[in-house]
């Protein structure tokens, strides 16, 4: 563990929601340093489905007049076998990690059926890393991408392969995207307008929501009070 303060440590969205799902859990991942060795087959997919579609839109992709549905399942494949290791732990092993990756290839069928062949959105980047700040702390996070259609407005791009897709009420009170809002704001030079686009795979849905100042304020005390609590 570091020697600096924990007051002065930088946090993401995937600490402040296990400390709020579960205290415990919080303490033995990021103050006691113990990591699990497995990962779960569900959360395998998931990369999986992430990194194929991180590869969609690379320079290479985005230049083409039209990408195949082919293709994508190929790179899929690809990503699949490059990734795969021993220590994926599969609930009731007989035939799950085929069950698994059948649930990857209609995941990335529901996108391309949507936004395919030809995948023309104005992406600024993918996989974007950025770092910003709330009052004392300091943030960081993973945009799975992020679009200009035009100068000064901006959407936030989260791909979800769970069962559950959120409500729009939920969309709304849900910090993920808000943390990265504020981030493009910190980030960008011209910034006027973001929208925050959650993809359910899954089920092929999408949600979308535009906050108000007054919403982003509210979520900031949101995520505030729950950084709060950890430092205590």
């Amino acid at each position: 563990m570091e020697s600096k303060s924990i007051s002065h440590k930088t946090f993401s969205y995937s600490q402040l929601n296990t400390f709020k799902t579960c205290p415990q859990k919080y303490k033995i991942i990021y103050l006691d340093g113990v990591r699990k060795e497995h990962e779960s087959i569900e959360g395998f997919m998931g990369k999986v489905v992430h990194e194929t579609l991180e590869w969609l839109y690379n320079y290479e992709n985005i230049i083409k007049p039209y990408i195949t549905f082919d293709s994508l399942c190929r790179a899929y494949d690809d990503q699949w076998v490059k990734k795969w290791h021993p220590n994926i732990f599969i609930a009731n092993a007989r035939n799950r990690s085929a069950y698994y990756y059948l649930i990857g290839k209609r995941c990335l069928s529901n996108y391309y059926s949507r936004y395919g062949p030809t995948f023309d959105q104005r992406v600024k980047d993918t996989e974007v890393e950025l770092e910003f700040t709330i009052g004392d702390y300091t943030f960081r996070g993973i945009i799975d991408r992020l679009d200009q259609p035009e100068p000064g407005e901006w959407i936030v791009h989260d791909y979800k392969t769970s069962k559950h897709p959120k409500s729009k009420r939920q969309a709304m009170n849900d910090i993920q995207l808000a943390l990265y809002q504020i981030a493009v704001e910190q980030n960008y030079k011209e910034v006027n307008n973001i929208f925050l686009t959650w993809h359910f795979l899954r089920n092929g849905s999408e949600v979308s929501v535009n906050h108000t100042p007054k919403q982003k304020e509210k979520l900031i005390k949101k995520l505030v009070k729950i950084v709060d609590k950890i430092i205590e």
